[in-house]
């Protein structure tokens, strides 16, 4: 009985090729050692006395670096090839965060991270091309969400460690960072990453390679256009559950609040691991823009409960519901990005698309605080309940755009 379970939930992993498998094995290793980031504000705040303005700036700083990051390394992994481009993106990452330990506690830290963010910003949209590349087209949901579950896998594991450095042995916090950069860079090198077999002839006519600009290819495919456009949006939305639920907690709690919150995000990080396999199993005969669709109905009914004021264990409910539908958006955004993307600008493609929704996380604090500040925490979270409701028509929308033939069927016409 445990053996059918198993292979119930695990027959689409298994299945994936070997090279697939050693991208899960990197990012838990890469995200299991990212030490530095998640505590820089305590860093910059605790260690180094700065306000909350001036440490606001520098995490401003090292979100536009890794943006523009986002946007080099598409183009120069279409160019020079993933497997070199990343070596370089990790190794750089891990040689600068490394450094910092060495460094006395100063503003030369943050100066250094800064470009630490460019080379670390690199990484994801080269990991997301890699896995167009490796995964044949029918097994590229169950690719994108094996990747999914070794970032998380990886998360569950690093914080924890972290935190115990950053209050005990700080400099191993930065040490630490690039030991298991060190470790992933070791690992890439010796992986040999074979792509899928895919002649032109067996390709998709949306994912045959073409000549000209990147940018006006992209702009000459209005599906990919409105899927990013909504990407932002649902990006927007997703920053309330780092930002807003923060605030949520430490009104509903005052000096509970911040353990409230931090159960809150472990109680997320389980729901990830445990439901993941299973959301990608039972969604996987739905297209992608209909599963996305659920997934933004799913914020909307979880971030809406927070217009009330609610206790923990309701609060764990709305965690829940809105964490299936950050599962069931994440494993399948990569998918249907590389089903209309040329195969030569898989890279930039990608970068275009965690541009966009980079920008969304990005903008999500002060939007919201400023609704905040205005009308209140609740009416903050109706508003999320509606952008999300509105990121989940428009993926309904891109699904009757995307499959014509399917809605004249539907209607009894001839497609």
């Amino acid at each position: 009985m445990i053996r059918r379970i198993i292979r119930f939930l695990l027959g689409d992993y298994l299945s994936l090729p070997r090279s697939v498998w050693a991208v899960f094995a990197l990012q838990v290793i890469m995200r299991g050692g990212d030490f530095v980031f998640p505590f820089l504000t305590l860093f910059l705040t605790r260690r180094l006395g700065l306000s909350g303005v001036a440490a606001g700036f520098w995490i401003m700083a090292n979100v536009a670096s890794g943006l523009a990051g986002t946007l080099i390394s598409g183009k120069v992994s279409d160019h020079l090839g993933r497997k070199r481009v990343l070596a370089i993106c990790i190794a750089g990452t891990g040689l600068l965060t490394s450094l910092c330990g060495f460094l006395p506690p100063s503003m030369m830290i943050p100066r250094v991270l800064v470009l630490a963010a460019l080379f670390q910003g690199s990484v994801k949209p080269i990991i997301a091309a890699l896995i167009m590349d490796l995964c044949p087209q029918h097994q590229r949901k169950e690719g994108f969400s094996l990747s999914y579950l070794g970032v998380n896998l990886g998360v569950a594991i690093g914080p924890m460690l972290a935190g115990f450095l950053f209050e005990k042995h700080l400099v191993w916090v930065f040490f630490g960072n690039g030991i298991a950069l060190s470790l992933s860079l070791v690992l890439l090198l010796l992986l040999k990453l074979i792509p899928a077999a895919a002649s032109a002839a067996r390709l998709m006519d949306s994912e045959k390679a073409i000549e000209g600009s990147a940018f006006r290819a992209f702009l000459d495919r209005p599906l990919l256009v409105a899927f990013c456009i909504i990407s932002l949006f649902v990006s927007l939305a997703y920053g309330q559950t780092t930002f807003g639920l923060t605030l949520y907690t430490a009104e509903m709690f005052g000096p509970r609040g911040a353990a409230n919150f931090g159960f809150l995000m472990s109680f997320n990080a389980v729901v990830v691991l445990a439901s993941t396999a299973l959301l990608t199993r039972l969604t996987h005969r739905l297209s992608g823009p209909i599963t996305m669709a659920m997934g933004s109905a799913l914020y909307a009914i979880g971030f809406g409960m927070l217009m009330f004021r609610l206790g923990m264990p309701m609060l764990a409910l709305s965690t829940y519901i809105w964490t299936s539908g950050e599962v069931m958006l994440a494993i399948n955004q990569g998918a249907y990005l590389a089903h209309h993307t040329p195969v030569n600008f898989r890279g930039r493609f990608q970068s275009i698309r965690e541009f966009m929704s980079s920008t969304g996380r990005l903008l999500s604090p002060g939007i919201f605080g400023a609704i905040i500040t205005g009308a209140g925490i609740h009416i903050s979270w109706m508003i999320t309940a509606l952008v999300a409701l509105g990121c989940a028509a428009g993926f309904v929308m891109l699904h009757r755009w995307d499959h014509p033939a399917d809605e004249a069927v539907a209607e009894g016409e001839t497609p």
